[in-house]
């Protein structure tokens, strides 16, 4: 459950078609925001690159370049 409250990690979950989020409430209005300015086929394109990743650091560029241009990198920045 956690992982659906982590903000790196919810484009790429909504991406693998994930529609049903499971998290404590303090991540909820967060999750909300995040989702209400992601597209879903720049998702699924964030996903499909995730999953070709060779690496976790190479995901955590991919999703920190996605949520940066979309102005959402504050509410990553701390996770680096």
């Amino acid at each position: 459950g956690e992982m659906a409250g982590d903000p790196m990690c919810v484009a790429i979950l909504i991406g693998l078609g994930y529609r049903h989020l499971s998290m404590n409430g303090r991540s909820v209005a967060r999750v909300k925001y995040l989702l209400r300015h992601i597209d879903f086929e720049d998702a699924q394109t964030l996903a499909r690159r995730s999953l070709e990743a060779q690496m976790a650091t190479e995901v955590r560029h991919q999703v920190a370049a996605f949520m940066e241009r979309r102005g959402m990198g504050g509410l990553i920045r701390g996770g680096l």
